[in-house]
């Protein structure tokens, strides 16, 4: 089976000599869905989905790469808000306009799942005086969207999300999301924008403890790869051939799959 996670950023164009320039819209789409066809994925997780959203052509845009790719699909927002209001924190999984995470599959879907991942709440901002707006930002909540997936071999849970880029919060998340994730029934494989990397993966309470590294390679920026922060992460899972980085014609960030099949389960006695 072959997975791929890519942070869509709204289907922006990339700044790589594979962009083409424009703003996001149908065509930018329609060209990341030929790109994601060509990488023959059997689940695709994607984060940064607009849906119904100005900035990007009011577009579904989950559902538009879904119907190219001929699968299955469901959103789930971080934020909601009008097309041309402002984003809030999501109270349900399916706005009627938001941004947030996206799940494609080919394989036959047992039932969705969607958890909300606390976000830091507010925070100063160095250099602005504690009395004026610009002082403070604010951490939003993430989600979390999984699916429990029918295959041949018996039941397989996948989930993505998109994690803080407050590193304390991310592995915090990291870790709901994780405990989430595995009380569905396995194997399970975790997959986003993980706003980690390598390294601070490996000190989380997650890595290697519950899920283990299934990919590695450089996916940050697109344009200019300097790190991974993009990851597919696993348990009762292996990866059955290298991992892949794929620089598409959108997006800040390069997409990254690998195929992975399950761990062999030790021989009984000896």
């Amino acid at each position: 089976m072959r997975v791929l996670t890519l942070n869509l950023q709204h289907a922006a164009p990339a700044r790589t000599p594979a962009g083409v320039g424009g703003r996001a819209g149908r065509d930018t789409l329609r060209r990341a869905g030929d790109e994601l066809a060509g990488v023959g994925a059997d689940v695709v997780l994607l984060q940064e989905v607009d849906r119904g959203l100005r900035r990007s052509g009011g577009l579904d845009q989950a559902a538009v790469l879904a119907d190219r790719l001929g699968m299955t699909h469901r959103f789930a927002a971080s934020l909601a808000g009008s097309v041309g209001g402002s984003l809030l924190p999501a109270r349900t999984s399916t706005p009627g306009s938001g941004y947030g995470v996206a799940l494609l599959t080919r394989l036959p879907v047992v039932t969705w799942h969607v958890m909300r991942l606390r976000g830091g709440g507010p925070g100063r901002r160095r250099g602005f005086p504690a009395w004026s707006p610009r002082g403070w930002s604010w951490d939003a909540g993430r989600v979390l969207l999984a699916a429990v997936l029918r295959t041949e071999d018996g039941p397989l849970s996948v989930g993505v999300t998109h994690l803080s880029v407050l590193p304390v919060v991310a592995r915090h998340q990291l870790a709901v999301a994780a405990h989430g994730l595995l009380t569905l029934p396995g194997p399970h494989l975790l997959g986003g924008d993980l706003n980690l990397s390598p390294g601070a993966l490996a000190s989380s309470e997650v890595v290697p403890g519950l899920l283990a590294p299934l990919a590695t390679g450089r996916t940050f920026t697109n344009a200019r790869p300097r790190t991974q922060i993009d990851h597919l992460l696993g348990a009762g899972l292996v990866a059955a051939g290298p991992a892949r980085v794929h620089h598409l014609s959108v997006s800040d960030h390069a997409g990254l799959s690998v195929d992975v099949r399950r761990a062999q389960r030790p021989a009984v006695g000896g």
